[in-house]
């Protein structure tokens, strides 16, 4: 049998070409796209169907202890959804948690190849490429989280960014990550003093830092680097009314950091739902003020490109929220009274993981605003390519809503349909039905795979041109036969279930039927650092995890014989950071 394939008559949305719907054919063989194909090629005709690259989350919480503990802690979820077994599937459940078979079965179902796990505990890892292997048809990325650790902050107070620079290189190649995650910097290791850290400036305990000079210096350190991800920040001050004040002058805090190689984006900014709480005018941080802040982000990054984001849409209904921001969980905790877990091994760690049940209540001031807050960024920004949509899931909502959050910013009727039924707030507190802006295919295929892909590194993803990893969407929709725009419930439908998705080359589902099995690989960056830096890393991690820490310094790396099936090992050069 032929390993070519010749899609026909693709109607294909691809930024990264520059191909806004014109009709192609495209080539794959051995899991790449490529110029041409020989005459035993098997042709698929597609018969003019809308066409994107596989699609690429940049950040939804799908591996690790939290996803675990939020299935213990929702067992009533479970039968909501079962999820039976098939032929080619195993049996599991969906809903807000899906089980591991399932989360691959369910992005693949929806056209998207390749997800990023944002907030791994270093020490945790293993249990993370363990769940792995459980994950079918995408492929996977890891953050580890940095910005609580006491070893950070050891060498930001000795002013040392070449022993930070090699501690978060020695993370990622012994734990398979890609870059470096963010949570609160400061206010999560305050947590375990029973206290949080709102502001830029305030010193936390322990330690001379703030969490000015902890942002700084991670992010002049993956700078340095050259991580092709900038830092990915959750900020300090999460989910308090006015907060938008508090995210700016963070990302204010660094932009005057040269990026590497020049690069203009050294700072992505993640679920902004949770990070753009505006106020009313004459009001105190009170949930009774509260107002968008989605238009004052918009203005701030319409001014200032040195950052990115993605929106953390609220989607109404059961979700789980997770963070390693400990403290804003127990505030959450004692806000809605419901199930609180903060799992204690996290304490001295990175990681202070905190999980709270929530569902979203169209019927809540609070929440109406924050369903405003990301569509009015997204409405109101001049470049999209610095927007991806993501729900944070399971925070705002699961990742299977992402059909619902299109329909919203595709359609103003849509818009109109919902702000109708939600509390009043969101119309008097927020500009969006003002927003007359409908996004096009074309946004649609930027937001949710060329954007992402760019500002994850990953360059052979998130585009179908020659070379490119044959990751294709294919949904059943004729784009010029429709206007989704007036017919929401179509935009729904057509992105709920693709007609084709390709892993690779390989189908892994169609019309919702899924294959087996299918290829799978786990990006990660390995810094190449200069002999003398990588031995004196190693020495010193040895005695200041063993000195800092109840775990062994020789219990952080993961095993090769986790990783060597899976792994795609992208080498960095780093020497150039002195030792």
């Amino acid at each position: 049998m032929s390993n070519e394939i010749l899609l026909k008559n693709c109607s294909l949305f691809d930024p990264v070409q520059g191909i806004d719907g014109e009709t192609v054919d495209i080539a794959i063989r051995d899991g790449r796209i490529v110029e041409s194909v020989g005459s035993k090629a098997t042709i698929i005709n597609l018969h003019h169907r809308l066409v994107m690259p596989g699609g690429v989350d940049l950040h939804s919480h799908i591996l690790g202890s939290k996803i675990g503990m939020a299935r213990t802690m929702m067992p009533e979820y479970h039968r909501t959804d079962p999820v039976p077994r098939t032929d080619t599937t195993r049996a599991g459940i969906g809903a807000i948690v899906p089980s591991s078979f399932v989360i691959g079965y369910r992005y693949a179902q929806m056209g998207y190849t390749t997800v990023i796990e944002p907030a791994v505990p270093a020490l945790k890892a293993l249990n993370v490429w363990e769940e792995l292997a459980d994950v079918p048809h995408i492929d996977v990325g890891l953050l580890p989280m940095f910005s609580n650790s006491m070893i950070t902050y050891h060498y930001l107070q000795n002013d040392d960014l070449s022993g930070l620079a090699a501690y978060i290189a020695w993370i990622l190649r012994k734990t398979g990550g890609m870059g470096v995650k963010v949570v609160n910097p400061g206010g999560t290791y305050a947590w375990a003093h029973g206290m949080n850290v709102r502001e830029l400036d305030t010193t936390i305990p322990d330690w001379d830092l703030t969490p000015r000079k902890i942002i700084r210096g991670l992010v002049e350190a993956v700078e340095s680097l050259g991580l092709p991800h900038p830092v990915h920040l959750h900020p300090n001050n999460l989910g308090k009314v006015g907060n938008v004040e508090t995210t700016i002058a963070q990302l204010e805090a660094v932009r005057d950091i040269k990026g590497h190689n020049g690069r203009k984006h050294i700072i992505h900014l993640t679920h902004i739902s949770f990070d753009s709480l505006g106020m009313m005018d004459e009001g105190v941080p009170e949930w009774k003020y509260v107002s968008s802040g989605g238009l004052e982000l918009a203005e701030y990054a319409n001014k200032n490109d040195h950052f990115t984001v993605d929106l953390g849409q609220i989607t109404f209904g059961p979700a789980i929220t997770m963070t390693g921001d400990g403290p804003f969980q127990f505030s959450l905790y004692q806000m809605t009274h419901n199930k609180w877990s903060n799992l204690s091994v996290d304490v001295e760690l990175p990681g202070g993981a905190g999980i709270v049940p929530y569902i979203y209540n169209p019927r809540s001031p609070a929440n109406a605003v924050q369903w405003a807050i990301a569509l009015e960024y997204a409405l109101s920004i001049d470049d999209v390519w610095r927007c991806v949509m993501t729900t944070d899931s399971p925070n705002a909502g699961p990742f299977t809503q992402y059909p619902l959050v299109l329909s919203w910013l595709m359609s103003r009727e849509q818009r109109k349909i919902w702000a109708d039924k939600i509390h009043p707030f969101a119309k008097e507190r927020s500009t969006l039905m003002d927003i007359e802006r409908e996004w096009s295919f074309y946004d649609v295929a930027i937001s949710t795979r060329a954007a992402p892909a760019r500002i994850l590194g990953l360059q052979n993803k998130g585009h179908l041109g020659v070379g490119a990893d044959a990751d294709v969407a294919v949904y059943d929709i004729v784009p010029v036969k429709i206007d989704l725009a007036k017919n929401p419930d179509r935009i729904l439908s057509a992105f709920s279930t693709s007609f084709l998705t390709l892993k690779r080359g390989e189908v892994v589902a169609k019309n919702g039927v899924l294959a087996g099995d299918g290829p799978r690989q786990v990006h990660t960056i390995h810094p190449q650092l200069d002999p003398a830096l990588w031995n004196r890393i190693n020495h010193e991690l040895e005695d200041l995890i063993n000195r800092f820490y109840v775990h062994s310094f020789h219990n952080y790396a993961v095993p090769s014989r986790y990783r060597e099936n899976m792994e795609q090992r992208s080498v960095i050069q780093s020497e150039r950071i002195s030792p």
